[in-house]
This record gives structure tokens, C-alpha cells and sequence, in this order.
């Protein structure tokens, strides 16, 4: 028999033989309580990589608003800058929580893809 099992937002397929009882060859379905280590099931605090900590442009264009100062508390997802290219208004964001550690452009500066924008601690 194959079953499937998901651990943690990953999905595993198994398969299972049932072996016979040694009572008169018939199979012992009964079921079975485990304990779930909390080591386990607690949450894990999202992993914080050396590149998150760096954002940069995804395109070229030109900066037209900085909306956050050096030392300020940064969440995940939270706009810092805005780029306008091709008439469209980007919002740059981190993909990580952090405090701004410096940032590199100012209002009114052209940025070029891959440039660094600002860069958390």
C-alpha cells in the first residue's frame, strides 16, 4: 500500500507492507497513538541569508521617492523606495525584516539593473 505523508509543506510517498500476525495468519489492525516531539512541531524561525540583507534594482529606472531613514526598523515586505520606469511606480522592498542600514540612491538619481539599492542589518 502507498500512502503519502506531508511534513512540513513537503510531501513524501511511502509504501507500507502490513505483515501478517502470527494468530492465525490474520492481520492486527489497531490503532497507534505517537508523540509529537514540540521540537518538532514549533515553529522555526525564518532563515535570514547574507544576500537578503542586499536589495537591488530589479530594473533600470529612475528613483522618485526614498520612504525610510538609516536605523529604521524594516518588515518583510515593507516599501523603502519607489522606482519609475516605463511610467510604472515600483515599490522596492525587502525580502526579509531588518533595520536600513545605509541606502545607496537618492530621490531624483537613475538606477541601472542589479544596482544597489539599500542594504539591511
Amino acid at each position: 500500500m502507498k500512502l503519502r505523508i506531508d511534513i512540513e509543506k513537503k510531501s513524501y510517498e511511502v509504501t507500507v507492507e502490513f505483515l501478517e500476525d502470527a494468530h492465525n495468519g490474520h492481520r492486527n489492525w489497531q490503532a497507534a497513538e505517537i508523540t509529537i516531539p514540540e521540537s518538532v512541531t514549533r515553529q522555526r524561525p525564518p532563515l535570514k541569508l547574507l544576500e537578503d540583507t542586499f536589495c537591488r534594482s530589479p530594473i533600470a529606472g529612475r528613483i522618485t521617492a526614498v520612504l525610510a531613514v538609516n536605523g529604521q526598523a524594516i518588515r518583510k515586505n515593507e516599501p523603502v523606495l519607489v522606482i519609475e520606469a516605463m511610467k510604472m511606480e515600483i515599490q522596492i522592498c525587502p525580502a526579509v525584516d531588518g533595520v536600513l542600514k545605509t541606502i545607496q540612491v537618492k530621490p531624483g538619481e537613475a538606477v541601472s539593473t542589479g544596482q544597489l539599492l539599500f542594504e539591511l542589518t
